[in-house]
């Protein structure tokens, strides 16, 4: 299906091609695949916000009223206001490109002119603290385009553009800023990273490459740690033409990236199709009333299209504690387990009602394509055996070479409760129960419950590869109410 958007003025735009989501993809909590015709809606235009500025970028929502943008040659911020006007919220701007907000109401800013990483108290007087300003003891190049992890720190891109005899540092490179102020080089194998994101659920980082106008995704394993370059696009000459420069993130985990319009990505990389823009875009971001309006920063002017979907939300900032990660109480055999959000429940197969409670897909991380899941069920008839021998069943369902466990007893909430975490090759059950068939699935791991509530007894079951199931003993355990170490 192609659809085409337009300008109120009645420019005329690029069709867009109309792809779809695949389910196990998105990572997030939307409950069915999205199409690009669920992204843009029949009778969403692009309209003209503002003009009349020299170079716009980095627009920035703080998730109430208040839309900046940056106004990078004439070293200024900009504040749209309710009426549509603009006026100067920040002026001189240390000529500030990327800019965010985080929960607290602060705003940072990539301020290139001044070659730092700033943090603005808007309630305090506009006062601005430096971030990041100097690596190895030399100034950055020019810090470009910044995001939140949500975990107390931030990462930001630091290329060049013009002139370059006064340059310090050796390469164009990524940084993160961690919660105790610390900055290390993440990134030093792109020739100029430019736009940059963190995924909604924290485990990817995404970093554009305009100089060929490519997009890598990268795997977070822990603050300021990072694994596993992938190009994941790489734009069409003809149809995206220069790029990508910034990008924002909706909450379903798909990417908005400024080419020559904005191409929309899924969570992996897959064009979903493309949104045409009357002049070349620059930055984007989600804002408005509902969190469902992508304002586009372009050459002159500030432009808006609104979506059916929202943007991801805002994270804590620097130095603050990580985000809590939010969750949904589920009713499962009388009792109430408080799982992650994002695990998403699905339907049981008939063959294994018997036994099965409940089961519950857990989003993958990034790079893991074998499906991870939370199986909750009880034996009728007191048929389970003692909780010993239902930790050695689990044990042996890992090939004993290379195999690693631990058990851990306590009390939590709900009961009594035994806990196993295995790691290693596991023998994955596949097809009907009668067939007893089953796959070797090297690098796996099982964190398994037996939870004794009053006269119930639950077990949960989680299995899926390491890196998708690193943090899932914490959330499993909490899920029940046992104490976290």
């Amino acid at each position: 299906m192609n659809r085409t958007i337009t300008t109120l003025a009645g420019c005329a735009l690029l069709a867009l091609v109309c792809h779809t989501v695949r389910g196990d993809d998105r990572g997030e909590d939307a409950e069915k695949a999205l199409t690009f015709a669920d992204i843009v809606k029949d009778g969403a235009t692009v309209r003209q916000v503002a003009d009349g500025f020299r170079f716009t970028e980095g627009p920035a929502w703080d998730g109430k009223s208040m839309l900046l943008f940056s106004d990078i040659p004439a070293s200024r911020i900009v504040e749209l206001l309710p009426d549509g006007t603009t006026r100067d919220f920040l002026a001189p701007s240390g000529r500030a490109n990327g800019l965010m907000f985080d929960t607290a109401g602060y705003l940072y800013a990539c301020q290139g002119g001044e070659r730092r990483v700033v943090r603005v108290d808007i309630a305090g007087g506009k006062k601005i603290t430096p971030i990041a300003e100097r690596f190895e003891g030399k100034p950055f190049n020019s810090p470009n385009d910044l995001a939140l992890d949500g975990r107390g720190g931030l990462y930001f891109t630091d290329p060049r553009y013009g002139r370059s005899d006064d340059l310090e540092q050796p390469v164009m490179g990524v940084y993160y800023v961690d919660k105790s102020g610390a900055v290390t080089r993440v990134i030093d194998s792109l020739e100029r990273p430019n736009g940059i994101l963190v995924s909604p659920d924290g485990k990817t980082l995404w970093v554009a490459e305009p100089n060929r106008r490519e997009l890598y995704r990268f795997s977070i394993d822990a603050p300021g740690k990072i694994s596993g370059k992938q190009l994941v696009y790489t734009g069409d000459a003809e149809l995206d033409g220069g790029g990508p420069d910034g990008m924002a993130h909706d909450e379903h985990g798909n990417v908005y990236a400024t080419y020559s319009g904005i191409v929309v990505l899924d969570p992996k990389g897959k064009l979903l199709g493309r949104i045409a823009v009357p002049e070349r875009p620059a930055n984007c971001t989600f804002g408005g009333k509902e969190n469902r309006t992508l304002f586009i920063t372009a050459r002159r002017g500030l432009y808006a299209i609104d979506l059916g979907v929202r943007g991801a939300p805002l994270r804590p900032g620097v130095g603050a504690a990580p985000a809590s990660v939010a969750t949904r109480a589920i009713e499962v055999g009388g009792l109430e387990l408080l799982l992650p959000s994002t695990w998403k429940q699905t339907e049981i197969p008939p063959a294994l009602r018997q036994f099965r409670l409940a089961q519950f897909e857990i989003p993958l991380a990034a790079g893991d394509e074998e499906p991870a899941e939370l199986v909750v069920y009880r034996f009728p008839g007191g048929r389970a055996g003692t909780d010993a021998e239902n930790v050695k069943r689990w044990i042996d369902q890992f090939e004993s070479e290379g195999r690693k466990s631990a058990t851990e007893k306590g009390t939590s909430k709900l009961g009594e409760y035994t806990l196993v975490e295995i790691t290693g090759t596991y023998n994955k059950s596949v097809g009907p129960p009668f067939l007893r068939q089953s796959k070797p699935v090297a690098g796996a791991r099982m964190v398994a419950a037996i939870l004794h509530a009053g006269k119930e007894t639950l077990y949960l079951k989680a299995t899926g590869l390491d890196k998708t199931m690193t943090g899932a003993a914490t959330a499993l355990k909490a899920a029940f109410g046992a104490p976290a170490k």
